[in-house]
């Protein structure tokens, strides 16, 4: 796979990723809940996808 499809990819996921944290805790707040095991568990996953991401960036830099 080219560099430059991965790295699309990965910004897919890193979006699809900051996408739900974002309507889990707007949800969250709505309810009046701080935090639950779901929301830690997708910021770990958001993290993740935008490490490898970082890593891909760098990886393709010339």
């Amino acid at each position: 796979m080219s560099s430059s499809r991965e790295i699309e990819l990965l910004e897919a996921d890193a979006s699809y990723y900051h996408d739900r944290v974002a309507l889990l805790r707007a949800r969250l707040y709505r309810w009046g809940v701080g935090s639950n095991a779901r929301l830690q568990e997708l910021e770990r996953e958001l993290e993740h996808a935008e490490e490898r991401l970082r890593e891909e960036r760098l990886r393709a830099k010339p």
